[in-house]
């Protein structure tokens, strides 16, 4: 019974998944906003010119244009509609946050962009740590690219200052996602010594990529065991006789790890 409740809750993970929507259709809502932004900035003038473009379109274009190849290079895979999925959404969640701001005050328009970089740093490492690579530490340059190009063409737009806040805003914001994916890890690491997010990854490689990631992260975690086995011989004269076998061991989880291809076998 707890085989079959623990495949359930694997199974019910799936419910989260599903396909992201084309790359071009994605970068098209990305040109799209930043020219609706464009056109709203030039009615506020003030050297808000061309917002929309430098502060969250050119950004968004580059973190979908690098971030798979900076994924590659790491040994690890990302779908050009996934990369450019995140950097639309990263790109919605910065205008919300930067708009919420000029809403209260247009001074305050280089303070709420900076809290938008850092946010959207942090979001693109919880992303990218669950879908790509479990490891913190190899994630930080490819989910630093949207904000950081936001950062360098944001300097062009608002005062010298800006570039500091900036700055130190991210480096909080990272600090704090780290701690925040320590504290997802950690429960599952403590109880049975493995990485949720590195369970995450190989789930979703599985479901989504057909990859044998899955069957490997159960083959690190797993321990050979002997199991009783009983086994009934049938046989009557000048009949060919037949085996009846009960292997003691549920079938699965999946491919071919404790037992999943044992029915082929048998």
């Amino acid at each position: 019974m707890a085989f079959t409740s623990s495949d359930v809750r694997i199974e019910n993970l799936s419910k989260y998944l599903f396909n992201a929507p084309s790359w071009p259709r994605s970068m098209a809502t990305v040109i799209i906003l930043g020219l609706i932004i464009d056109g709203a900035a030039f009615r506020l003038g003030e050297g808000m010119a061309f917002l929309g473009s430098l502060a969250f379109t050119i950004p968004a274009i580059t973190a979908f244009v690098l971030t798979k190849p900076c994924i590659g290079l790491m040994g690890r895979s990302m779908t050009w509609n996934r990369s450019a999925l995140l950097a639309l959404t990263c790109m919605v969640l910065g205008v919300i946050i930067t708009l919420s701001g000029m809403v209260v005050s247009r001074g305050l328009a280089a303070l709420y962009y900076s809290i938008a970089l850092g946010f959207i740093l942090g979001i693109r490492l919880l992303v990218l740590v669950a879908i790509a690579d479990y490891r913190t530490s190899r994630m930080i340059v490819p989910a630093s690219l949207q904000s950081l190009t936001g950062m360098a063409l944001g300097s062009l737009i608002f005062e010298s200052m800006f570039l500091l806040l900036a700055l130190v805003l991210q480096l909080v914001f990272l600090l704090g996602f780290i701690l925040l994916i320590w504290a997802i890890d950690q429960p599952l690491y403590r109880a049975f010594n493995v990485r949720g997010l590195d369970f995450l990854n190989s789930f979703i490689a599985h479901l989504t990529d057909g990859s044998k990631k899955m069957e490997d992260f159960f083959r690190e975690i797993g321990e050979e065991v002997y199991l009783p086995q009983v086994t009934l011989f049938f046989r009557r004269p000048g009949k060919r006789g037949h085996i009846f076998t009960v292997p003691n061991v549920h079938p699965g989880p999946l491919g071919e790890i404790g037992g999943g291809n044992l029915p082929k076998y048998l």
